[in-house]
């Protein structure tokens, strides 16, 4: 004997009283408008029950339960007008994408990511050098991929979503979570959060969780585990001696100018280790297109970006390399901006060194009085940015300086040769 579970099914034609007011029937349309083209999506309508979606769908009604699961739907008969169902084995898709991205899937061959691609469990995403990445879930939730980062997709479905965090950072803009569970896993920390806005980063030898909205339970991968909830406006090393300890954040910096040649300047703040800008299209900088980190608190832009209006992010870091809360706003990027390399006399025997760089590119900077550059006057072989300032000088003669870029680590795959750029400029007598 076989029995067949059944669906309660809502009435086909609901009559006058039951049927929902236009405004929700317009709501549902917008919902539809809104949402990013997945695989397969569906936006309830008055008599759907899971029962004919499965059917209608999925070729058969007896994988109803299967979009219950996947959609988290507590009670199947009460579906909501409006609701949008993820129908497909796609419950996440790319809906930004700068610069060069990769996919890899099971055993199948490495391929470059476009707009629009589904992102399954045990997807492995790589961006590559200069690349931004941005995918929405089916609950409107969103995950930043920067430049040179590296994350493999572990669960993906309408209930639990895990990324694993390989390399490089993720930024999240969580929704409540309801039912649903969200988790980053690090290499020695898995985070979890029920809607919050936060990000995790591992690079350069740091593993740090930031909150800018909302909690993170973050627990360690231990033999004896530790679990820390980082509220907002604060961090953590989830590494390391000082790992696992709540740190309030760099407050927000604050922009002092733009300069005609291109210059971002940013007010200095005490004990701040150096700083980070980020360019995009739109004000939630899902849209990324550029970012550079420096030392100091300032930034020069590149001359391949084209002229216009971009919004403009600033955060700080610390002495343990946490990184801050954000400061927001615009910036115009003139077309006759020239930013090749040269050098600047900033007077009192000081100098302004810059050359075009790659955006979250790293590099080493040496200056010498000799073209074989021995002995070296000034080095630093991890500076992020494209200039910097040296001097005082108080002997004349030539100078010479050189910037090479150096590796970024495994998640640059296929990376273009190192650039090198060099000068020299006189420093004249007193």
């Amino acid at each position: 004997m076989t029995t067949c579970q059944m669906t309660p099914r809502l009435p086909l034609e609901p009559s006058a009283s039951q049927r929902p007011p236009l405004r929700h029937l317009l709501l549902a349309l917008l919902v539809m408008l809104a949402v990013p083209a997945f695989a397969q999506t569906h936006v309830v309508k008055p008599g759907d029950t899971l029962w004919d979606l499965s059917r209608q769908y999925m070729q058969s009604p007896l994988h109803w339960q299967q979009i219950q699961k996947n959609n988290a739907v507590p009670v199947p008969e009460h579906l909501k007008l409006g609701q949008v169902l993820m129908l497909g084995g796609d419950v996440a898709i790319v809906t930004e994408l700068t610069g060069s991205a990769l996919l890899k899937r099971g055993n199948a061959a490495q391929r470059p990511l476009v707009r629009g691609t589904g992102v399954r469990a045990g997807d492995l995403l790589v961006t590559q050098q200069d690349a931004f990445l941005s995918m929405t879930l089916a609950d409107g939730s969103h995950v930043v991929m920067p430049s040179s980062s590296a994350v493999k997709v572990l669960v993906i479905n309408g209930q639990l979503v895990r990324f694993e965090l390989l390399s490089g950072r993720l930024e999240s803009h969580v929704e409540k979570q309801n039912d649903r569970h969200f988790e980053i896993r690090t290499k020695s920390a898995e985070l979890g959060v029920r809607g919050t806005h936060f990000r995790v980063r591992d690079e350069d030898n740091v593993t740090a969780v930031e909150v800018i909205e909302g909690k993170v339970a973050a627990d360690e991968l231990a033999a004896d585990p530790r679990t820390l909830l980082v509220g907002v406006a604060h961090g953590s090393l989830l590494a390391g001696s000082d790992a696992m300890q709540s740190h309030p954040l760099p407050p927000a910096p604050q922009r002092i100018e733009t300069a005609i040649d291109g210059d971002v300047v940013v007010a200095p703040q005490p004990d701040a280790s150096g700083y980070r800008l980020q360019l995009a299209r739109d004000d939630r900088f899902l849209q990324l297109i550029y970012e550079q980190r420096s030392s100091l608190p300032r930034f020069t832009l590149p001359d391949t970006l084209d002229p216009g209006f971009y919004h403009l992010r600033l955060t700080a870091f610390d002495s343990r390399q946490l990184e801050g809360l954000p400061s927001d706003g615009t910036v115009y990027v003139a077309a006759s901006a020239s930013r090749q390399s040269g050098v600047e006399s900033l007077g009192n025997g000081r100098y302004k060194i810059r050359w075009p760089g790659r955006s979250g590119q790293k590099f080493r900077f040496e200056l010498a009085r000799t073209t074989e550059f021995a002995p070296l006057l000034a080095e630093d072989s991890a500076f992020y940015g494209t200039n910097v300032t040296v001097g005082p000088f108080v002997v004349p003669g030539k100078y010479y300086w050189r910037s090479i870029e150096i590796s970024n680590g495994p998640a640059a795959v296929d990376a273009a040769p190192p650039a090198s750029f060099s000068g020299n400029f006189e420093v004249p007598a007193p």
